[in-house]
């Protein structure tokens, strides 16, 4: 398997911002440069394999969600799932989380109509 390094740099740069934290910051907890990182995330460099389980371990995923996405194994699509949602609702304000909420409760409503509906026509 070829490792694509911008798309996986692509990635790595994703997470951090969704978990707000600097450029700075995770080159630091990883024990590499600030031009390092920067290099990594645009994909302009190769790097070992510690370096990319240091970036997974200090971001809280998985080398597998920096890797390939988020990639569902049989009973494990919904940790993975809420696992994203987590990751998204982190930078989320009071305000924000409850229109979230009412937005998932709709959706949920919508989509068991629309299963009803489906099931009348088959």
């Amino acid at each position: 398997m070829d490792i694509n390094y911008i798309i996986l740099g692509k990635r790595i740069r994703r997470v951090r911002k969704q978990k707000g934290i600097s450029l700075e910051k995770l080159a630091g907890c990883i024990g590499v440069s600030i031009a390092h990182m920067s290099n990594i995330e645009n994909g302009k460099t190769k790097f070992s394999l510690q370096v990319l389980t240091n970036v997974a371990e200090t971001l809280s995923v998985t080398p597998n969600v920096l890797l390939v996405g988020q990639v569902c194994v049989k009973g494990k699509t919904r940790g993975l799932i809420v696992q994203e949602i987590d990751q998204q609702l982190s930078s989320c304000d009071e305000a924000q989380m409850f229109v979230i909420e009412e937005m998932v409760h709709n959706a949920k409503k919508l989509l068991a109509e629309y299963e009803k509906k489906v099931k009348k026509l088959k």
